[in-house]
C-alpha cells in the first residue's frame, strides 16, 4: 500500500514532505463532513440519542440510513453533507454533536497528505499564494500544533 504525501514549501525555501501519519490541527473546512458518511456502531447511535435526549430507535429513524455494512447504519447526509454539519458565523465548519460524534469521526486524523485536507486548505487560499499561519488558525494551541507536526517531518 502506498502512503500519500504532500510537499509544502516554507518562506525560507525549505521543502517539507508531509506523510499521512503527520497529524495537523483541523482547518474546520468541512470537506470530510461533506464527502463522507460515517458508519454508526450501536454505541454511536446510543451516544447520539442520549446527547439529543431521544430514544435509539428515534435516532435511527431521523439520523441513520440502513445499509448492508458491518455496522448496519450510516449517518444520513443532506445536500451539503453530514446531517450534523453546521457552520459558524466566521464560515468555519463544526459538528452539531461534536462531544457525541461517531467513532469514525473521532478517529479521523487531519493531515496535509489527505486530499480532503488539501482541498480544505485550497478553499482558504489559492494555490501558489503565501498563506500566513494566522489565516489558518486563530488559537495559539492550533498554531503550535501545526509547528510541532512540521518539526517532526524530515526536510528534503
Amino acid at each position: 500500500m502506498s502512503t500519500e504525501k504532500a510537499i509544502i514549501k516554507t518562506l525560507g525555501g525549505k521543502e517539507i514532505t508531509i506523510t499521512e501519519q503527520t497529524p495537523i490541527p483541523c482547518f474546520r473546512c468541512g470537506i470530510c463532513c461533506a464527502c463522507f458518511q460515517a458508519p454508526l456502531t450501536r454505541k454511536d447511535i446510543d451516544n447520539i440519542a442520549s446527547a439529543l435526549g431521544i430514544s435509539s430507535s428515534k435516532c435511527i429513524s431521523r439520523y441513520a440510513l440502513k445499509v448492508p455494512i458491518k455496522e448496519g447504519y450510516l449517518l444520513k447526509k443532506t445536500k451539503k453533507g453530514c446531517i450534523f454539519l453546521a457552520w459558524d458565523a466566521d464560515g468555519k465548519a463544526r459538528c452539531a454533536i461534536y462531544p457525541s460524534r461517531p467513532k469514525a469521526c473521532r478517529e479521523w486524523i487531519p493531515s496535509l497528505a489527505k486530499p480532503e485536507c488539501r482541498e480544505g486548505l485550497a478553499k482558504l487560499k489559492s494555490e501558489g499564494q503565501i498563506m500566513l499561519l494566522e489565516e489558518l488558525f486563530s488559537s495559539q494551541k492550533d498554531k503550535q500544533g501545526l509547528y510541532s507536526s512540521l518539526e517532526k517531518e524530515p526536510l528534503l
